[in-house]
């Protein structure tokens, strides 16, 4: 008899433990805790990617002297790569006195502040080796009075009286002083210089500066560099549309000639759809949508909370965006340098993960300015632009790789951050990090996110929900939207969606999920969320 019950006590721990193993299983299985299991990333190999946008002088510094450095980009590539970013934008990095470098003093060098050459083939080489492509800022609208070309063309003027010698026509001199001219002091001279004194505008009539510009485009294509942002296109012939669009068109000709693949992205800083359109004319890639940006752009809009159509209002922005950008990749963003960030016109911290999620949902090649991603803000003075290029907030105190000089000198204190740093973020499942993670990894999954024909979808839902279908090489997913800060909404799943399947959600509001009855094919959608639904 004893034999018996023990061997039965046996056969029941043993069942016990292949039941718990089993179940073990089907939870590993079913992703966290029951929870929809996420897809595996399916990243396609073009220029529609996740561009990270980097002031490297307040990034991270490698040598101890309180600037950011190249070397400090590269250290932090991993990071970059977990967050979902594939593309990296640097801000200039070309020697200059300035601390923004916009005043390019040698185009074929780098600022010692910044490293060498070297470093930079080191950052390019480590970013391919993880899937991450790099564009540097290509800045041909002007250059800066110290350069060697306009130091030689002004020695001239002032040796001989009259303009010439071997750079002369590199800028534009006049004898009549004219607004947005500056005199060459002790002459009768005066050259173009709209932005600043200290930037005089390059003559892109000039063959010689033509060649000039491919020249530094064959340089640092050649060395890696996968593509350029230019700078102030609507200014290279100011107020004459037609002349921009035709050297656009000819450096864009050119740097395609040298290699095939590389990216550009243009700063038509406009406030109209239909005239940055115009600029897709000339045949480079993207220009940055400006009427998605800044507390007066169309997702602060989406995101005001006294519209009573905020889901209405989003669903047509996409429809609007694509019927008015029929070529090229859009480039859309929230803030950059020289705008307010997302975290300063975005009150709460619901409100500014929703604004990276609208982002996030729209097509093209989306941009994140450095810092936008934990909620950095631009306290203090909103139109100083050293306000909106402080170190980026790694962690607290003094800690290694501290940009702890700041910009023109200003003074930075931790009232200047009012979200936590990375660490702590990194640490916290709904922090705006961790959301802006999972916002990337959504794009990163689902290619019809940048590049799917959009349609708006009818339904049982209210003016506070917006769903949208976008179809890529044949496959679609649904996009539904909760863009009501307060409420749940129930969402009825249409047939003629043809995508009934949930498959991944967003929620800005933690401890919150996106909920699917099967049986009454219903949607609960908590406040401020996003729906994936597959076919």
């Amino acid at each position: 008899m004893k034999k018996i019950l023990v061997f039965v006590l046996i056969i029941c721990c043993l069942s016990t433990a292949l039941l718990l193993f089993g179940c073990q299983e089907q939870q590993d299985d079913s992703g966290n805790n029951g929870e929809i299991p996420q897809k595996e990333l399916n990243i396609i190999d073009d220029n529609y990617r996740n561009w990270y946008e980097i002031f490297v002088y307040s990034y991270y510094d490698t040598d101890g002297n309180g600037i950011g450095d190249l070397n400090g980009v590269t250290a932090k590539l991993d990071y970059i790569k977990e967050m979902g970013y594939n593309g990296i934008w640097l801000m200039p990095i070309n020697p200059a006195t300035s601390y923004h470098k916009y005043d390019v003093e040698d185009y074929y060098n780098i600022d010692e502040d910044f490293g060498t050459v070297e470093d930079m083939e080191n950052l390019l080489k480590e970013a391919h080796a993880r899937g991450i492509k790099v564009i540097m800022d290509l800045v041909v609208n002007h250059s800066s009075v110290e350069h060697p070309w306009f130091k030689q063309a002004v020695q001239y003027i002032r040796n001989t009286g009259k303009v010439g010698g071997p750079y002369g026509d590199y800028y534009v001199f006049k004898t009549k002083s004219e607004s947005g001219y500056t005199q060459v002091s002790g002459t009768q001279f005066y050259y173009e210089s709209r932005f600043w004194s200290g930037m005089p505008d390059l003559n892109l009539d000039s063959q010689a500066v033509k060649d000039e510009i491919k020249n530094i485009m064959s340089f640092w294509l050649n060395k890696g560099v996968d593509g350029f942002r230019l700078d102030a296109v609507t200014s290279y012939y100011t107020g004459d549309v037609n002349k921009n669009v035709e050297f656009l068109s000819w450096l864009n000709t050119t740097a395609k000639s040298i290699k095939h693949s590389c990216y550009i992205v243009g700063e038509a800083w406009i406030d109209n759809d239909m005239m940055i359109a115009e600029y897709y004319e000339s045949g480079v890639d993207s220009f940055f949508t400006f009427t998605t940006s800044q507390g007066t752009g169309t997702i602060a809009s989406a995101l005001r909370d006294l519209r009573v159509d905020n889901g209405k209002f989003y669903t047509d922005l996409q429809l609007k965006l694509q019927d008015r950008y029929q070529k090229g990749i859009l480039a859309p963003f929230l803030g950059n340098h020289d705008t307010g960030r997302p975290g300063s016109f975005m009150v709460g911290e619901d409100k500014v993960k929703m604004a990276g999620g609208l982002l996030a949902m729209l097509n093209g090649s989306t941009f994140v300015y450095y810092g936008e991603e934990i909620g950095m803000i631009s306290k203090d003075s909103a139109s100083s632009d050293p306000h909106k290029r402080i170190a980026m907030y790694w962690d607290e105190g003094v800690y290694q790789g501290w940009c702890y000089k700041s910009p023109e000198n200003i003074t930075i204190t931790e009232e200047n951050y009012y979200y936590p740093t990375v660490k702590e973020q990194q640490a916290d499942e709904n922090s705006i990090l961790n959301y802006y993670k999972n916002a990337m990894r959504l794009r990163n999954t689902f290619p019809m996110i940048a590049r799917g024909t959009v349609e708006g979808m009818t339904g049982s839902f209210s003016n506070f929900v917006s769903v949208i279908r976008k179809t890529y090489e044949g496959k679609s997913i649904v996009i539904v939207i909760n863009l009501d800060r307060e409420f749940s909404q129930e969402v009825k799943v249409e047939e003629n969606w043809g995508c009934t399947v949930l498959c991944d959600s967003l929620c800005a509001n933690g401890g919150t999920k996106v909920e699917y009855n099967e049986e009454t094919s219903t949607l609960t959608m908590p406040a401020y969320s996003i729906a994936i639904l597959e076919e």
